[in-house]
């Protein structure tokens, strides 16, 4: 095979050159690669900061590299190469860094050892180019396994890093057994690189679409535990500028029934809240469309909270509805409930029913004869007001 170079270069112009010389030692080269890499380090993690196991790495990879130029790849050779490699990237993501000192320093070393093999005449120049294949490959094979031994690391690290998350949602949601003293909590959230926060809120967590993501993505300080028979969030400082939207947006095809804002200590209180609100999103009393918060729906969890009482109520006020058919008292007791609402003007309670003006003005004069004179008592306006409520939002009570 000839080169461009070659033909370019008169014969004695070749033939004067300098005989080829064996490539440097392993040692030699390892130095060479580390005095590039003391020079280039700027702007970059440091290489040196731990020079026997730079040396010790570098060694291992250029004694392996030249071994295959040599002799050819062997499985022994691959075997032992990535049984380094992949220890070492475990090794770094142990010690908290990242694999960007170690491809710097590959960059360095293959840009080393293919000037001095060029240089030396050792290769035939038929055969460089196929050694800068094999250059190019063996950077591969050795990013590959010290990215494979990092990946195991960091995956066990964040697995242990969720069973501790876990553990201090279940502490502070009062499921231990035991109250934590304020000692406990702390050594708990440190280990689980968590802030505590003054305020809190739960929110328990529904799938909403099916065809969405397998899991929200919430900001790293809220608590998650998806594997809880009731899957639930614990948001650090909810009523922070912007947390609610945020975390609206990242719940990805879930819906989310939330609990007050309460003292961390308080926070099993605002789980047993977000129980109550989520009772009536299943029942599909209220709506369940994103973020329920518990704060907006207090007047239906006081109506829900003793149906019993409620019923007993709604006996007593409706009765005079109670001789019509179902669905003509079902209409009735809508009329009534909008023109309560809209402030005895029949034509906003028309625009609330849709229907015509005149249909409410009617039905009115005959609510008025079966109701009399206690229409117009204050106190039975408010108790209907109640009952009328809560029967468009339990269903008929009487």
């Amino acid at each position: 095979m000839t080169y461009r170079w070659q033909e370019a270069a008169a014969p004695e112009v070749l033939r004067a050159g300098p005989p080829p010389r064996p490539l440097p030692p392993v040692s030699e080269l390892v130095d060479e690669v580390l005095a590039e890499l003391a020079y280039t380090a700027r702007g970059h993690p440091h290489p040196l900061e731990h020079l026997e196991e730079t040396r010790r790495v570098l060694t291992t990879a250029l004694r392996a590299f030249l071994d295959r130029v040599e002799h050819g790849p062997t499985p022994e050779n691959r075997d032992a190469l990535v049984r380094v490699f992949r220890a070492f990237g475990a090794d770094e993501a142990g010690r908290g860094r990242t694999l960007e000192c170690l491809h710097h320093g590959m960059r360095v070393a293959a840009a080393v050892t293919w000037r001095r093999v060029a240089g030396s005449g050792a290769v035939s120049p038929d055969r460089m180019a196929a050694l800068g294949d094999e250059v190019f490959a063996f950077q591969e094979e050795v990013s590959a396994a010290a990215s494979e031994g990092y990946a195991r690391v960091r995956e066990a690290g964040v697995e242990e890093l969720r069973r501790r998350r876990s553990r201090l949602l279940e502490v502070l949601l009062g499921e231990s057994g035991t109250a934590p003293t304020p000692g406990a909590l702390a050594t708990l959230a440190r280990s689980a690189r968590w802030r505590v926060p003054e305020r809190v809120a739960v929110a328990l967590l529904y799938r909403k679409d099916v065809e969405g993501p397998s899991a929200p993505a919430p900001p790293s300080d809220v608590l998650v535990d998806l594997e809880r028979a009731e899957p639930c969030a614990l948001i650090p400082d909810p009523e922070g500028p912007g947390r609610l939207r945020s975390l609206e947006r990242s719940l990805r095809g879930f819906g989310a029934v939330m609990g007050p804002t309460v003292p961390i200590i308080e926070a099993s209180l605002s789980l047993s809240r977000a129980r109550e609100l989520a009772e009536l999103v299943r029942s599909g009393a209220i709506p369940g469309a994103g973020l329920s918060r518990w704060d907006d729906h207090l007047s239906e969890l006081l109506l829900s909270r003793d149906t019993a009482l409620v019923a007993a109520m709604a006996r007593r006020l409706l009765a005079p509805l109670r001789g019509m058919r179902g669905p003509q008292r079902d209409r009735m007791a809508d009329t009534l409930l909008a023109w309560l609402e809209s402030g005895f003007n029949a034509n906003e309670a028309a625009e609330r029913l849709r229907i015509h003006p005149q249909t409410v003005r009617y039905r009115m004069r005959r609510l008025e004869e079966l109701f009399g004179a206690r229409l117009r008592e204050p106190d039975t306006r408010f108790e209907l007001g109640l009952v009328l409520r809560a029967r468009r939002l339990l269903g008929p009570l009487e």
